[in-house]
């Protein structure tokens, strides 16, 4: 029987992903490392998108909202993985050389106060944020050239663990995903070389 192909390029991305990570991991220094662990990211992030493209297209036996849910439900860290290829790729660029950046967005209460700190330490930054309403809305994203953390994360994240975590965990959603694609009516055609 032949693969589903929308199945077939989620496997492909992860094979990539996989192996720059590993491509990463053979390197003696990290600024070497460092190219091929942001390259990891893409294909990472687009088996995730080609999940989501299939709920889109009506290929699920699920909407896309069921989807997104059970995602976040089995990789909760997809979205760091995400806003690191937004930044990399829409916005500054994820930049080497010990270059730290933080974004971040919050609803000052009246007469309120907010307190950002961190250390200017690539490595081990300890990013926080303190607000005098704690219910108040907030978000922060901090990038280095070694970590990633947000809000809802109380530490920064090296890329080697998240990437290994979200890979691991994209192959354990794997056949849930697979479950849930539609059976073909007819006779499925391969795709065309």
């Amino acid at each position: 029987m032949i693969e589903n192909p929308r199945l077939a390029g989620i496997k492909e991305h992860l094979r990539r992903a996989e192996s720059h990570l590993a491509e990463a991991h053979q390197v003696k220094d990290y600024d070497s490392a460092f190219p091929k662990l942001i390259a990891a990211v893409y294909p990472a992030r687009a088996a995730l998108e080609l999940m989501r493209e299939a709920a889109k297209a009506g290929e699920l036996t699920i909407d896309l909202g069921e989807l997104d849910r059970r995602i976040t439900e089995a990789i909760p860290r997809n979205r760091l993985i995400q806003a690191i290829r937004i930044r990399d790729f829409h916005h500054f660029g994820i930049q080497g050389g010990g270059r730290i950046l933080v974004t971040f967005q919050m609803r000052m209460p009246p007469l309120g106060h907010a307190e950002f700190s961190m250390y200017p330490n690539p490595l081990d930054p300890q990013a926080g944020i303190s607000i005098s309403d704690p219910t108040s809305p907030h978000k922060f994203l901090l990038t280095s050239d070694v970590v990633v953390q947000d809000e809802k994360e109380p530490v920064a994240i090296p890329y080697w663990i998240l990437l290994r975590e979200y890979l691991d965990q994209m192959k354990a959603f794997l056949p849930t995903f697979e479950a849930g694609l539609r059976k073909p009516k007819g006779r499925q055609q391969s795709p065309v070389s």
